[in-house]
């Protein structure tokens, strides 16, 4: 790889902060230089990209994704039972999609094969396919039960604790080399009818899943709804808790007692598509299912609301994945983030950017316009900063580039 310089932009660091006019230089997967004002960068031979106004920031990261489930804007495929080889290669797809989208990280949000998601995720690092920096993670396996996304929940009261089983699964993920262990506490109401408020682990199988979290050096995900589960998932150390949307006041306290080392994904994406387009596919379709998720969008609006004003870092990133809810339609989060939860769009691109490098675990590589930073960047023919809804415009994005090199560039 060579050097680029971007020449002719505004610069969002990712901070939060508000842009600036300057320039940028990239030498191999790395920012070596920035300038400000009517400064310049070193030019050599650097390949010179006009950016003809437009605004350089770092690339965006989605914190619940699920490439493995397979559907995209440009194809749509059912979840279904497929062998390692076929799932990587439909990781594959997704991440292509993702990646053409804006979306330059990725934190799964679960896979039913480790196997094909560590496989795409070296194939993706190593450039062999174009796709996002992605850290991995297994679907949940309750015992007794297959590995994967369950379509029925019956909840823990039908079956006695089953600890050391749990403690297994996690040992199994670890070794299968994933980066979490993803856990559904409460059921999918979108599934089986009103099980988002079920409970499915009893506490002591969460605490043997945590020690042996500890031991083998792996995150553990909640698929959380409930006060209870919520509450659960943070005494026992989980890192990301996704959904959280029958939150208390006593849940969130937990929360913000924890929120240096937690991650919040709400997920408004999937809420919203759920209430919208699902019963197009069947989901959510009845009278109750339907009264069900209104319900939901109110709750997770509040939610958000509360987050914000506690300063818990909550990160978009929608459950794409799903017919009714494709990959390539991510930036919708970064759009509810501010409808529903009230963010500015600087805001928001703070959690998407500089907060999607730490929860990937890279806050001093990743997520930021700065030097020594990976050159994972956009450029966005416009402000996002003032209209965020930019960022779901594919030919808005005039650059995409991850770790140095180009995979779109219209200039």
């Amino acid at each position: 790889m060579s050097a680029i310089v971007f020449t002719n932009v505004h610069l969002f660091d990712g901070s939060g902060a508000p842009r600036f006019a300057g320039e940028l230089r990239v030498q191999d997967n790395t920012i070596v230089e920035l300038a400000r004002g009517g400064q310049q960068v070193g030019r050599g031979d650097a390949r010179l990209i006009d950016g003809q106004g437009g605004t350089l920031m770092p690339g965006l990261t989605d914190v619940h994704a699920h490439l493995a489930l397979g559907s995209t804007v440009e194809q749509i495929n059912k979840p279904g039972d497929r062998n390692d080889a076929q799932t990587a290669l439909l990781i594959a797809h997704c991440g292509r999609v993702m990646l053409d989208h804006g979306f330059t990280s990725a934190y799964s949000g679960g896979s039913g094969s480790m196997l094909a998601e560590v496989a795409a995720r070296q194939a993706f690092d190593a450039g062999w396919v174009p796709g996002p920096r992605l850290r991995t993670s297994s679907f949940e396996r309750v015992p007794g039960g297959p590995m994967g996304l369950q379509t029925r929940f019956p909840g823990r009261a039908v079956r006695e604790p089953q600890p050391a089983e749990v403690a297994a699964f996690v040992a199994e993920a670890a070794a299968a080399g994933v980066d979490a262990v993803k856990f559904l506490l409460n059921g999918v109401s979108a599934f089986d009818a009103g099980s988002n408020q079920g409970e499915q682990f009893h506490e002591a199988e969460i605490a043997a899943a945590a020690d042996m979290a500890r031991r083998k050096h792996v995150w553990l995900t909640a698929h959380c709804y409930t006060a209870e589960s919520i509450r659960m998932a943070v005494h026992h150390g989980f890192r990301v808790l996704y959904h959280c949307t029958y939150a208390d006041e006593a849940a969130l306290d937990a929360m913000e007692q924890h929120k240096d080392r937690l991650f919040v994904g709400l997920a408004p994406g999937i809420v919203e598509a759920d209430l919208l387009r699902g019963p197009s596919f069947g989901v959510m379709a009845s009278e109750a299912d339907r009264r069900e998720q209104a319900d939901a969008a109110e709750r997770i609006r509040w939610v958000g609301r509360e987050l914000r004003r506690r300063g818990i870092r909550n990160l978009p990133g929608g459950d794409y994945g799903f017919p009714w809810n494709p990959v390539g339609g991510n930036a919708r989060d970064l759009a509810l983030f501010v409808e529903w939860f009230g963010h500015t769009p600087a805001e928001v691109l703070h959690a998407a950017t500089a907060l999607g490098g730490e929860v990937l675990a890279m806050p001093e590589r990743l997520g930021r316009l700065a030097n020594g930073y990976l050159a994972d960047l956009l450029l966005v023919d416009g402000d996002p900063t003032a209209d965020i809804g930019l960022l779901g415009k594919r030919d808005k994005l005039r650059v995409i580039m991850k770790d140095g090199r180009l995979h779109r560039c219209t200039l």
